[in-house]
């Protein structure tokens, strides 16, 4: 998933966090960039998405979410640069609601119109407080291709994304998933957040579900990328990302560092202990590489591909320490903060729909290879490919998690005039202008989705003509994005979600604290990965089978 989808629920999030008075100070930030970019001469700015994009696009989706006929929203119609589906009233940005042929304008095919590398770098400067200088431009400009190529092979190809989900070693950690011990150093990586409470000695604990399972996510997805060195060398990298995850909206509409907000100073510092950590381990890699003696005495055997290929055409383009670590914070950061909060939402709707368990231990059972230990079940082996092929019912869920809590953000920069047909209208684009494409505002459309804040499991089961048999398809849902350039990840993130989902669901039971009926909180947030408003505290044991417990 990339890294700009979520921006737009982080940045609600934080807001709806913050003081009346901080709120204020916020507001009044906003208004002096809004003034800036609004009236001064076009020429002047900057060839970057403007600060007020993301805030000029949450406040088209409620316009257009509501009856539509305002005065609000008859002002901005009045006022806004293009007609159709295209919103926004300056030429430098443009939101695309409705517009049916987005697949087709974000494919290779203009790639010699739009771009996507432009948006990425100011991205960069903007995450990591970098200065534009030719020096750094050249460097990124020589450097995308060979930067991103590993990445594509491994995780956007089936073959690689299966070899580097392997490597994860799922069967093991999830027989591990709470380790029945409230001693820091008995508990497993993704414990310590999630404060857990053994209720019964070895058979139940009670933990905070959402931390628990966002981190479980996050150690089993960095070690198959970044080897174990980077995870257990740096004890507070989860907790880091999660803080740095919460300031990014800020820096993304290029707030200052210095404004006195607690979520600013928290996650400028965390920025500091995350860029410290990779850079030292970008050291250790290129240490490795060319055979020195590696600090600490670190075991970097099992740093994969993906990182080593990227540090080689990092160095070769005489990429500093500082600007290495910043590259591959990136992709630790982009890995993480999209799916996981997703694969929170997939265990909540699973354990919190009646029958669905069971339903779904059915079907995944033909594909998980059970074996007999100490007097417990564990996991001895994920066919991956099977519960692909023939999970449909998990597809489903899958695709209704993500409808529900996770709405892709594409974003292209027009780099070369070009001339747009929508529908009755033709809009003719100039190099400068950002097109930004919120997925999610169709995902709770009733005429696409009836009751769309509903969850409902086979919503996406549909029945192929061919076979009789009932399959899960995509249909109009986009969360990946559009266009050439969807989530690299994508089928990693995917895999990822329907083997740790199956797994959890074969060997543990899950329960809301007190008995009684689940309660799903509050979403909070617009396009991105939801957050839940509040923490959802549940009860987990081992799954009794027949007369032998997983225990």
């Amino acid at each position: 998933m990339t890294l700009e989808n979520g921006i737009a629920q982080r940045a609600l999030t934080v807001y709806h966090d913050l003081s009346m008075a901080t709120k204020a100070t916020l507001a009044i930030s906003i208004a002096l960039i809004l003034y800036r970019l609004l009236f001064r001469h076009e020429s002047t700015r900057r060839k970057e998405l403007p600060a007020w994009g993301p805030i000029e696009m949450g406040l088209v989706m409620y316009l257009l979410d509501g009856a539509r006929n305002g005065i609000v929203y008859r002002i901005y119609s009045a006022i806004r640069r293009y007609g159709g589906s295209f919103y926004g009233i300056s030429l430098a940005n443009q939101t695309l609601i409705g517009y049916e042929d987005v697949d087709r304008l974000f494919s290779s095919q203009m790639n010699h119109a739009l771009s996507i590398e432009w948006h990425g770098y100011r991205l960069f400067l903007r995450f990591f407080g970098f200065p534009d200088t030719p020096t750094l431009r050249k460097k990124v400009e020589s450097t995308f291709k060979p930067w991103h190529f590993p990445i594509e092979r491994v995780f956007n190809n089936d073959t690689g994304a299966t070899a580097a989900f392997e490597r994860g070693n799922l069967p093991k950690i999830v027989s591990e998933f709470v380790s029945f011990s409230q001693e820091k150093d008995k508990m497993k990586r993704w414990e310590l957040r999630a404060d857990t409470k053994v209720i019964r000695q070895g058979e139940a604990v009670e933990a905070n579900l959402s931390a628990l399972i966002m981190d479980f996510g996050a150690c089993f997805t960095i070690p198959p990328i970044f080897g174990h060195d980077l995870l257990d060398r740096n004890p507070h990298l989860l907790e880091d990302i999660w803080k740095f995850d919460h300031v990014v909206p800020l820096l993304f509409i290029n707030m200052p560092t210095w404004l006195p907000f607690k979520v600013m100073k928290e996650g400028i510092e965390a920025r500091k202990r995350l860029l410290d950590g990779v850079e030292a381990f970008s050291r250790r890699v290129t240490q490795f590489q060319r055979g020195e003696k590696i600090d600490d005495g670190a075991d970097m055997s099992d740093v994969s591909d993906v990182v080593l290929e990227r540090n080689t055409a990092l160095e070769r383009n005489e990429w500093s320490y500082q600007e290495r670590a910043a590259s591959e914070l990136l992709v630790l950061f982009a890995s993480n903060t999209n799916t996981q909060p997703v694969l929170f939402w997939l265990i909540l709707y699973i354990y919190s729909t009646p029958g669905l368990v069971d339903t779904l231990r059915k079907e995944v059972a033909p594909f998980i290879t059970l074996s007999d230990s100490h007097n417990r079940k564990d996991i001895a082996a994920i066919d991956t490919s099977g519960l692909s092929r023939e999970c449909q019912l998990l597809k489903s869920i899958i695709l209704e998690t993500l409808r529900l809590a996770f709405g892709a953000v594409s974003t292209r920069f027009v780099k070369r005039p070009i001339t747009v047909q929508d529908g009755n209208h033709t809009h003719k684009l100039y190099p400068g202008t950002f097109l930004s494409v919120p997925h999610s505002f169709s995902q709770r459309d009733p005429s696409l989705y009836p009751d769309p804040d509903k969850f409902v499991p086979d919503r996406f089961l549909e029945t192929d003509p061919s076979s009789g048999k009932l399959v899960a398809k995509y249909g109009k849902l986009r969360p990946w994005g559009a266009g050439a350039s969807m989530c690299r990840g994508r089928l990693f993130a995917e895999k990822e979600l329907m083997a740790i989902g199956a797994a959890l669901v074969m060997l543990w039971d899950i329960s809301p604290v007190g008995g009684g009926e689940w309660k799903v909180p509050e979403m909070v947030g617009g396009p991105g990965p939801v957050k839940p408003k509040e923490e959802v505290r549940v009860v987990i044991q081992r799954r009794v089978f027949g007369d032998v417990s997983s225990e």
